[in-house]
């Protein structure tokens, strides 16, 4: 019964995304497979560290000799962390270097960091590197909005060409083998590796004292009812503004119902997938095609912008970088503001005087079925340059460093750090995985960069227009044009 009921749990826990995806195999399986699955803890059923310990990447055996496996980054710390800031008391720290360490151990290889710079300088260098022809790295983990430009120059292979890589475990984002992949190929891999993609995932954070001094009700209750719209939201937060620095202007010294961060066009862009209205869907044979003009994106653009500009109870400034949203949360200024996932794990949050809670951000209306958002786009993704010399070894590697993060990272960060540690009522649990079961991977997004639409929402806030059509019109055709010449690239790969 026992080895039944785990072998249950696994299947569930497999059809959901890939930070919460957990399955098993009997011992039995296992005794008769016969191969390495890595380290396997003490534990017992239900225990998120011992379950995923016993789960079998079905990697053969190597050794590579003490080969380093070479990176490109904008985040260094993400690949490999600061020494120094080793069992300091960071859980997400410790974890990372545990699995970095399991990992390279088992097959002799080290991980190290071959250039690092400001993202739109590791574009540059990738792509005059690989074009060159030049043999300097190994795989390129970095900044995902900016990574897209990189796509048409034809510089990286396809994952699916890459030896011991499998999109069906756990360990990679279901949208690898969905919206990502197109004409049977995909250049840009999410994988648990990538950790930041949970930490840079957008939601709400609100401060439940301030939230019940202005009889906000039971928010949690609404969300779980389905009942947390735009409509429902905007109308709670609208009329809520003091001003408490008595300037008679609105700003940053004044109190507000809702925060709204602009901070380089990125979580404000959010509302879009929020309102499950993506950029980019494959048609009926497959192709992706441009989408983002429905019938609703009028009243979509039209919603932020009264969001931003014609309600008193709402922050947005787009040319304030030092007073975002989470900043006059910080300070109390604001009941709701626009964070990420990541923050609670800051020393901000955890520190934050007042009880506070998470929420999705809202749905478009009642008839939309789920919560959506989607992740910042500073998280990273994974390619293989096409000057790899060795991709047995590479493949090898990363989907050794993803299986360990599975079942090392990722616990750590979701059930250890978020849902034990530092979220402080049980009901932001159940909302953490309503975010997470909602984040969106959108073709269009991921692989059209800055040269789409991807930045639409955020462009017209800080132009103060709500003209969609006049948007649309304009940048249409490069869009589309965009579009076409990446799918191009995907079916001229061999």
């Amino acid at each position: 019964m026992k080895r039944f009921l785990a072998l249950l749990l696994a299947i569930v826990m497999t059809l959901s995304t890939f930070a919460l995806v957990s399955c098993d195999k009997s011992e039995e399986e296992k005794g008769e497979e016969n191969k390495p699955v890595g380290p396997v803890i003490s534990g017992e059923e239900g225990d998120i560290f011992y379950e995923r310990s016993l789960v079998d990447d079905e990697l053969p055996d190597y050794d590579f000799g003490g080969r380093e496996l070479r990176v490109v980054t904008h985040a260094k710390d993400r690949v490999v962390p600061d020494e120094a800031e080793k069992n300091k008391g960071n859980l997400i720290i410790d974890a990372k270097f545990s699995a970095l360490d399991t990992a390279e151990n088992r097959f002799n290889f080290k991980t190290v960091v071959s250039y690092d710079a400001i993202y739109q300088e590791v574009v540059d260098w990738v792509s005059k590197t690989v074009l060159s022809g030049a043999d300097e790295f190994d795989l390129f983990d970095s900044h995902a909005a900016s990574a897209a430009g990189l796509v048409t120059k034809n510089i990286f292979l396809n994952w699916y060409d890459i030896p011991n890589v499998d999109f069906s475990k756990p360990w990679w984002a279901a949208s690898c083998a969905n919206e990502l992949t197109y004409d049977g190929k995909c250049l840009f891999a999410v994988s648990d590796y990538n950790y930041d993609a949970i930490n840079g995932t957008y939601c709400l954070v609100f401060n439940k004292n301030l939230a019940n001094s202005y009889d906000f009700g039971n928010l949690y209750e609404v969300v779980m009812n389905g009942e947390w719209t735009f409509d429902y939201f905007y109308n709670l937060v609208k009329d809520v503004y003091v001003d408490s620095d008595g300037s008679g202007d609105k700003t940053e010294g004044d109190f507000y119902g809702y925060a709204q961060p602009y901070t380089y066009n990125c979580p404000i862009n959010s509302w879009l997938w929020a309102f499950d209205n993506p950029i980019a869907q494959k048609d009926a044979d497959g192709v992706p095609v441009l989408s983002v003009k429905t019938d609703k994106i009028n009243n979509i653009v039209n919603n932020i912008y009264d969001l931003c500009y014609n309600t008193n109870g709402v922050y947005f400034v787009a040319d304030n970088l030092e007073k975002q949203g989470m900043d006059l949360f910080y300070d109390r200024k604001a009941i709701i503001a626009m964070g990420i996932l990541g923050d609670p794990l800051t020393e901000k949050l955890r520190n934050f005087e007042d009880d506070y809670g998470l929420l999705p951000i809202p749905k478009y209306d009642e008839n939309q079925q789920n919560y959506h958002t989607m992740a910042s786009g500073d998280h990273n993704v994974l390619a293989v340059p096409k000057t790899c010399k060795d991709t047995e070894f590479v493949g090898t590697c990363i989907e050794a460093l993803s299986a360990e993060s599975y079942k090392q990272v990722i616990p750590t960060l979701y059930e250890t750090a978020l849902k034990t540690r530092y979220l402080r009522d049980s009901e932001s649990k159940e909302v953490l995985d309503l975010i997470i079961d909602g984040r969106v991977y959108d073709f269009g997004y991921i692989y059209g960069g800055f040269s789409g639409f991807g930045f639409m929402i955020g462009d017209l806030m800080l132009n103060k227009s709500n003209n969609f059509e006049s948007y649309y019109s304009q940048n249409y055709t490069k869009a589309r044009t965009s579009l076409k010449k990446i799918t191009k690239t995907f079916e001229k790969l061999s």
